[in-house]
């Protein structure tokens, strides 16, 4: 019998295993379905650890949301009071799983170190009956600065407007011309990801903003297109 099954769609393994780590690490045994081996009845042994399992997680991406089987064993989580749901798509849960607290990692696409992981495992270890060892504590890494709410429509438009800026530097880059807007797009989104980390707001939207990751993936793309790689600040 395991501590925790992992419920997961394929194309979110490696999150999954991540997730593993984390909890393996704290003492925890993890049930996934790469544990199944071969020749055995996939469909039984499923259903027997997800019986015996003491709690279940349920890993929720993009693919997930309308996974028969994800969908199955969340709702048997549900059913048995073992729930533990991980939002990890930015896309909005279907019912009756939004009406239900979720440990929420939009942004989060893998890496070894996110801002609600402390959270996460908190979470796991109350609902096992124990608690995270004193050495368990945020990184600095994973210590995030607030999002404003009063931003957040303007930075929608500022995306919409940069992607449209990136696409044309792509163009740009394609047919040889001359550079134009170069360096405005980058001036424009290093001042937007400087402004959406300052401090001194009591009020948070999430710690690990979906905007915040968006700002970054936008800052990658501008530098593989720069004229002088590394001139991002």
């Amino acid at each position: 019998m395991a501590d925790i099954f992992l419920s997961y769609k394929s194309a979110d393994r490696p999150r999954a295993e991540v997730l593993r780590g984390w909890f393996e690490a704290l003492g925890w045994s993890v049930w996934i379905d790469r544990k199944i081996d071969l020749g055995e009845g996939w469909e039984a042994r499923i259903d027997s650890e997800l019986t015996a399992a003491r709690l279940i997680v349920v890993l929720w991406g993009a693919e997930a949301r309308h996974s028969p089987w994800v969908q199955r064993e969340a709702q048997a989580a549900l059913a048995s009071g073992r729930l533990l749901q991980l939002h990890a798509t930015g896309l909005p849960l279907l019912a009756p799983f939004d009406q239900l607290q979720a440990v929420r990692m939009q942004a989060w696409s893998g890496e070894a170190l996110h801002s609600e992981r402390v959270k996460l495992l908190s979470a796991v270890a109350e609902r096992l009956g124990t608690t995270l060892p004193a050495h368990v504590q945020p990184t600095p890494e994973e210590i995030q600065l607030p999002l404003h709410h009063d931003v957040l429509e303007a930075v929608q438009l500022a995306f919409y407007y940069c992607a449209r800026q990136v696409e044309s530097r792509r163009l740009a880059l394609h047919q040889q011309v001359s550079e134009q807007s170069w360096t405005e797009i980058r001036d424009a989104f290093s001042a937007l990801q400087s402004h959406l980390r300052e401090d001194g707001r009591a009020e948070e939207y999430e710690r690990e903003g979906t905007l915040h990751r968006m700002v970054e993936d936008f800052l990658d793309q501008l530098e593989l297109l720069a004229p002088t790689p590394g001139r991002i600040p």
